[in-house]
């Protein structure tokens, strides 16, 4: 039967973070394939005798935030995004504050500053369903405060499998989100069909 954190011994549990975490850096886990990091967690889940959600939830969780990866890859991956669509003649206002006064839009898209169409979620593959929830906040707290629809958009960066891409994708379409891509390799190929670029220019010509 498989252990969880808190029925560890203290110096146990830090032993085994630290050790998870050490191999982790050593591999340069935010640079993994999903597969690889099945693979790690699989071994881990064997030798330490833990549930998938205890190594997921309990320690890798916010392992790359912890080193300061995610952060500055979605500030990279937002500066680009924003240039696109400044150059595109779209109006972008990043980082836009929510009513809550602590909350903070990615990105939201329109007419004008005071006429958003799009508020723009902008999330690493991994970490997608996150980003809808975020989406879906931020839609209806715009029409709460301003009783103004906008419609929301899960921007996906980073690397994921087909299978998990289309189940993704499906999840967005039940929730009516629009899902596009910006640098997301797809079993390593870069997604093209559903890339910024198609949004703004059409399909890419077979």
């Amino acid at each position: 039967m498989t252990r969880t954190l808190t029925e560890l011994l203290e110096h146990e549990r830090e032993t085994i973070v630290s050790t998870i975490h050490q191999e982790a850096d050593a591999v340069g886990w935010s640079q993994l394939s999903n597969t690889r990091k099945a693979a790690l967690y699989s071994a881990w889940e064997s030798q330490f005798n833990l549930s998938h959600a205890t190594l997921k939830d309990g320690i890798m969780k916010g392992f790359d935030a912890a080193q300061g990866i995610p952060k500055k890859a979605e500030a990279e991956i937002q500066e680009e995004v924003t240039r696109i669509f400044r150059l595109a003649g779209v109006n972008a206002i990043e980082q836009a504050a929510m009513w809550t006064g602590k909350e903070r839009a990615d990105l939201l898209i329109g007419f004008s500053s005071k006429f958003p169409t799009h508020v723009i979620e902008i999330e690493r593959a991994d970490s997608w369903s996150d980003g809808l929830r975020q989406a879906l906040w931020y839609q209806a707290a715009i029409f709460q405060a301003e009783r103004r629809h906008v419609l929301p958009v899960l921007l996906l960066f980073g690397n994921t499998t087909v299978d998990r891409f289309e189940q993704i994708l499906a999840t967005c379409d039940h929730n009516h989100v629009t899902l596009c891509t910006h640098r997301l390799e797809l079993d390593g190929r870069f997604e093209a069909e559903y890339s910024l670029s198609a949004l703004l220019n059409g399909p890419p010509s077979s």
